[in-house]
């Protein structure tokens, strides 16, 4: 069974889930491939370039987006930033399918739906997120 190391940074209902990840040897480790993958996802949309000091270029700094304007330019930037973010980054676990986003006007969010594949054995996933 694979293992992978678990994010340090997880959002939402995982902080309370303390049954997926396993602490041995000081290192805390995940063995759901989907949840890893989706964690790394995650790390790079909302992870803004130049934070890591060492890799100035990682991350799609979907953070700033909240602020940005709603035009219609910024719906094709946006898909962009995030389309060539993640595969930059995980482009050898991954292949991306789709970037998908629309802006609810009314509501004023960001609604971003990724459909991917993981490499390894060829499983579908979406991904959506609303700003």
């Amino acid at each position: 069974m694979d293992r992978f190391i678990a994010s340090p940074v997880a959002l939402g209902p995982q902080l309370a889930r303390m049954d997926v990840a396993q602490q041995q040897e000081g290192i805390a480790e995940i063995s759901d491939p989907d949840l890893h993958l989706r964690n790394k996802i995650m790390a790079i949309l909302f992870t803004a370039p130049g934070e890591r000091v060492m890799r100035p270029s990682f991350g799609a700094g979907l953070n700033r987006s909240v602020f940005e304007s709603l035009s219609p330019l910024a719906r094709p930037a946006l898909e962009y930033r995030i389309r060539e973010s993640l595969n930059r980054d995980i482009g050898s676990e991954a292949t991306l399918e789709d970037v998908d986003v629309t802006f609810d006007g009314a509501e004023g969010a960001v609604l971003i739906a990724i459909d991917y594949m993981r490499r390894s054995d060829r499983t579908q996933s979406r991904l959506e997120i609303v700003l």
